[in-house]
């Protein structure tokens, strides 16, 4: 049983580890179940685990854990998806769908969304798997360094990945480490490698750009900006509108040569659509981003985006998005315009 403010192992966190991640490995090094340290900590009345601890991680769990481990509160802060804030989406917010990351949907400790992913070539040449941030980001639909797909379920029941979950019910010497889903006891670092696909190489640096931007500091990530995340967003938005009737989405498809991918009917989200969809919807954003100015004009002019949409819901467009668009707000002036370049 663990006592005195510092517990005898305190393993540091590793680079880009998801809080959840380090909490699961520092119940692992100190030999104790998990839901018993959380007993310890905090009592029956509450549970880190009922919450999206990623997302919201209460003050008072930060202060425990540093109080134990040694570590510092900057250390702990920095493995919580609000230091995405500022970069992926303006503003903290505790409900609701917070832009580009994806949702778990706690219901008690189980989750009802796939918003768990994973890289199985990563797990398994970690000397210590453990789950990256980045992977619970929406745009992550692949390794950039091992350019194999994310698995958002687990391959052989299809559950989502629950990673605290493997000593509930079980004694500790049976417990199952997390990188084994909790329910049917798979490996993950067995998965099936799917090598990524792009429709060409210019759309797959782009890619790659964007994805290793994200370990970089805000004032070395270029274009990569709130801004240009913000703008991708609300074309993903544009492609799964109903009044858009899927024309953008064909539009692209047809130019990039992509199969024609019917998406799921609703009010959905990017960040709540199945992987597939997802993907493909990022690589025809990416491609209208590579040339935007050009590409929109183009797609305007074939009737498959009207201005209405590109701007519909977007309460905080960037200023050189609102200027480049308002081009498109007059169909006639625009002509003229565009006959006059």
């Amino acid at each position: 049983m663990l006592s005195g403010k510092m517990w005898p192992a305190h393993p540091k966190p590793l680079p880009d580890e998801l809080l959840s991640s380090w909490i699961v490995r520092v119940a692992e090094a100190n030999a104790i179940k998990l839901q018993t340290l959380s007993w310890m900590l905090f009592g029956n009345g509450v549970s880190p685990w009922n919450r999206d601890i990623d997302r919201n991680a209460p003050r008072w769990l930060i202060d425990v854990l540093c109080e134990h481990t040694g570590s510092s509160y900057g250390e702990v802060f920095r493995m919580a998806l609000v230091t995405y804030g500022g970069r992926l989406y303006p503003h903290r917010q505790a409900v609701g769908q917070l832009r580009w990351i994806l949702p778990i949907r706690n219901y008690g400790m189980r989750h009802r969304a796939f918003g768990q992913q994973f890289c199985p070539e990563c797990l398994a040449q970690d000397s210590i798997p453990y789950f990256r941030k980045q992977w619970r980001v929406a745009f992550f639909t692949y390794c950039p360094e091992h350019q194999v797909e994310l698995w958002d379920a687990c391959p052989r029941c299809g559950l989502p990945i629950i990673i605290f979950r493997g000593d509930f019910g079980r004694e500790l010497t049976n417990a199952r480490p997390m990188y084994v889903c909790h329910s049917c006891g798979y490996d993950f670092r067995e998965a099936h490698r799917k090598s990524v696909f792009f429709p060409n190489e210019e759309l797959h640096t782009l890619f790659d750009e964007m994805l290793l931007s994200l370990n970089v500091p805000d004032n070395q990530a270029g274009q990569f900006d709130l801004g240009y995340y913000a703008v991708m967003h609300q074309f993903c938005r544009v492609m799964g509108m109903r009044q858009n009737g899927g024309r953008l989405q064909r539009f692209v498809e047809e130019r990039l040569d992509l199969p024609y991918l019917s998406l799921q009917q609703g009010r959905i989200s990017v960040e709540q659509r199945s992987h597939d969809e997802r993907h493909q919807l990022l690589l025809c954003a990416l491609w209208l981003m590579a040339d935007l100015g050009c590409r929109l004009e183009s797609a305007w002019l074939s009737k498959a985006l009207r201005y209405n949409v590109m701007v519909k819901d977007f309460d905080d467009l960037p200023g050189w998005y609102r200027l480049l668009v308002e081009r498109f707000s007059d169909w006639r002036k625009g002509v003229v315009a565009f006959k006059n370049d």
